[in-house]
């Protein structure tokens, strides 16, 4: 329940911020297309390394990995707001970002394997549902903010939602094996 909620909020609010990072860096920023793929390069390395360093985040403690990721993002979003058409400044942010969103799918698929661990298989198909709603909530739901405030108007939405999704994540879920059925 409370824990797929916040996975979604959590991946819509990434895909939200995501799927208009590009508009953002070309208006914003001014980047070029060799910029801006250079950014987007940045975010998948440092993507590709939150993959590889969220193991050792999980295994020191996951309720605090599933909370604190999603803060760091969305703080990332309202510091990217804050510093303008600064590109180097935009490069770090997104890098950053990548870097926290690495630990996403990761932790995630723990707090599963763990919580349910009779039935990982079945749930992880309903996790893998919930994601893909989410991705398309985020994206679509971004593309209606977008109309409205632009970039940063969904990186604002996008922020507000992964603080949430942490707050959410503090409050409610609580990863622990639930004993199967005798």
């Amino acid at each position: 329940g409370w824990g797929l909620l916040a996975a979604m909020l959590v991946f819509a609010g990434h895909f939200a911020f995501f799927t208009y990072i590009r508009p953002h860096l070309e208006i914003v920023t001014g980047g070029s297309i060799n910029a801006v793929s250079g950014m987007l390069l940045g975010f998948g390395v440092a993507n590709f390394l939150g993959s590889l360093f969220a193991g050792l985040l999980v295994e020191r403690s996951l309720r605090r990995t599933l909370m604190t990721v999603p803060l760091v993002m969305g703080l990332l979003g309202f510091a990217l707001l804050s510093v303008g058409s600064l590109p180097l400044a935009n490069a770090v942010m997104i890098a950053l970002w990548g870097l926290a969103f690495g630990a996403v799918p990761v932790s995630w698929s723990t707090w599963l394997a763990r919580t349910v661990p009779d039935q990982a298989e079945s749930a992880g198909g309903l996790l893998v549902a919930a994601i893909q709603f989410a991705i398309a909530i985020g994206a679509a739901g971004g593309g209606l903010i977008f109309d409205v405030g632009g970039a940063q108007g969904v990186f604002s939405v996008s922020s507000v939602v992964l603080v949430l999704a942490a707050v959410m994540i503090f409050i409610r879920v609580r990863p622990q094996v639930v004993a199967a059925p005798a």
